[in-house]
């Protein structure tokens, strides 16, 4: 059955993790004029999500700050330590009226309010359960789920592979979104990912 075009999808930004490889927390590093975290819910609130919700965990506090003035929702993820699966499941818990739920990641400032839109769009226009953005065959976000695969998600434990095992698992309903752009592979890990997305923002 094909998704309603009106169908209640919530945007899940995990952005609570520890930012072990950068070694400092680049949610709240200097991108533009304001930093990563802004950078990525403004793109997010453009979009054409019914509403935001935002996983913090390291840094809650500082990160809340900055978003303070956002029409969001934040969520505290007790469990941040434990990694990105814990995330996505506390912000997944949070979606009360969803019908579908997008997961978005910190470190991915390029990805576009178009770029999000396209992706909805397409999720509203199939008849799968879940759609993702691909880039020379290679899966990106933000990756849309049908609201009854929450359950499957909140049974993983952090042993699992994480929201991948639904990929194997459910790989017939899946609808892929071929996109022109690696923006929505791109992330930023290291120093040198963050240097090259300051001369991009400056140019």
């Amino acid at each position: 059955m094909m998704q309603t075009p009106s169908a209640f999808v919530s945007g899940i930004l995990l952005a609570a993790g520890l930012s072990t490889r950068m070694g400092e927390p680049k949610q709240l590093l200097p991108l533009g004029e304001s930093t990563i975290v802004e950078t990525v819910v403004d793109n997010m609130l453009a979009a054409k999500f019914d509403e935001v919700i935002v996983v913090v965990g390291h840094r809650a506090a500082e990160i809340e700050k900055r978003l303070g003035t956002h029409p969001l929702k934040t969520v505290f993820n007790p469990d941040y330590r434990h990694g990105m699966l814990t995330s996505a499941q506390a912000g997944i818990r949070a979606c009360k009226e969803s019908e579908a739920f997008a997961l978005m990641l910190v470190d991915q400032p390029f990805i576009t309010s178009d770029l999000i839109n396209g992706v909805i769009e397409a999720y509203q226009q199939t008849e799968k359960g879940i759609a993702v953005p691909s880039y020379n065959y290679k899966r990106g976000h933000p990756v849309i789920f049908d609201q009854k695969y929450a359950s499957d998600i909140l049974a993983l434990g952090t042993e699992s592979d994480g929201v991948r095992t639904l990929f194997k698992k459910y790989s017939d309903d899946i609808h892929y979104v071929t996109v022109d752009t690696d923006d929505v592979l791109r992330d930023i890990d290291y120093r040198e990912d963050y240097e090259r997305a300051l001369k991009e923002k400056s140019i």
